[in-house]
């Protein structure tokens, strides 16, 4: 935690590894010290890493971030959905993509964002003229696999990156040809089956207080592309870089040690805040009852015809 931390410049860890010291007297299992490390994150400020010990995970949870209630978004994240593609009125395509946990291994994330490509490609290329990005449901999971997957509605080029509590840049996120890059790293191997589509439509991308995490780095990977808004609630504010590191006992930490960054640069401290706020009205059986869905489509309406709006 001293070494990685993004927070450990804000901490006297002599003052607290001896607090720390004085919470294990009289520990004599390792399960005893777990209690121990929800006050660790709470000195660090992250609520967003975590200590996972014999199936358990042991973490802090902020009482600052307030209870979510939209109960509608909740239900339908119960549900556990899936990648949903379809083509709304105005001959724009929708895609509902969730946040997606891919195990963590190179071949899974790989699996999952063909996945996502699949499900995009089955949209005639010829006939979608602005596109609707819905992570209202999307909580997190494996940012490749999304991206990756998304790809042909992106085009190639630096979508964001990590960067350090100042501000200073680390590894940097990109496409190119079609594939997820992590600086030079070459994560995933697609072979680009939406190739006709057009990388420069208009993107409305729909918001949620459920948007968190890995969603949440969808979302800002948005930030400053041309023809792009965002519509509906301000996201959970899980925008930091999370690393595990394997402890011995079968034990892991994940610690938040960078900050999201936009392709502008700009830092992502808390959350990301729509352009234009809709609370509630969420309506995922019928979209055409959706209130954040029709704000977009009549602002892409615009969007398509010159610009306007934009």
């Amino acid at each position: 935690m001293q070494t990685y931390s993004l927070e450990r410049n804000t901490v006297n860890w002599p003052q607290l590894r001896q607090v720390v010291h004085q919470k294990a007297q009289g520990a004599t299992t390792v399960r005893d010290l777990m209690p121990i490390y929800p006050f660790l994150f709470e000195q660090l400020r992250d609520d967003h890493g975590w200590l996972t010990y014999q199936g358990k995970t042991y973490k802090w949870h902020n009482p600052a971030r307030l209870a979510y209630a939209n109960e509608v978004v909740k239900a339908a994240l119960k549900k556990k959905p899936g990648v949903l593609v379809k083509m709304l009125p105005g001959r724009v395509g929708y895609i509902q993509l969730p946040g997606i946990n891919a195990g963590g291994s190179l071949e899974a994330m790989r699996v999952a964002a063909r996945a996502v490509q699949d499900s995009l490609c089955r949209l005639p290329p010829n006939q979608v003229r602005a596109w609707i990005l819905d992570l209202r449901l999307n909580d997190g999971g494996a940012m490749v696999p999304m991206l990756a997957g998304i790809a042909p509605l992106l085009g190639d080029g630096h979508l964001g990156g990590f960067v350090d509590s100042n501000g200073q840049p680390e590894q940097q996120w990109y496409l190119r040809q079609g594939n997820f890059y992590m600086d030079t790293m070459k994560v995933t191997t697609l072979t680009n089956r939406c190739s006709a589509r057009r990388s420069n439509l208009p993107i409305a991308v729909l918001l949620s207080g459920m948007t968190a995490s890995s969603g949440e780095i969808v979302a800002i990977s948005l930030k400053g592309r041309p023809a792009t808004r965002f519509f509906g609630e301000t996201t959970y504010g899980a925008t930091t870089a999370n690393q595990s590191y394997p402890i011995s006992g079968g034990a892991y930490l994940t610690i938040a040690g960078s900050q999201d960054a936009d392709r502008t640069g700009t830092a992502y401290k808390t959350s990301l805040l729509p352009d234009v706020l809709i609370l509630g009205g969420d309506n995922f059986t019928d979209l055409s009852q959706d209130a954040k869905v029709t704000a977009a489509l009549k602002w892409l309406k615009k969007a398509r015809k010159g610009g306007r709006g934009l």
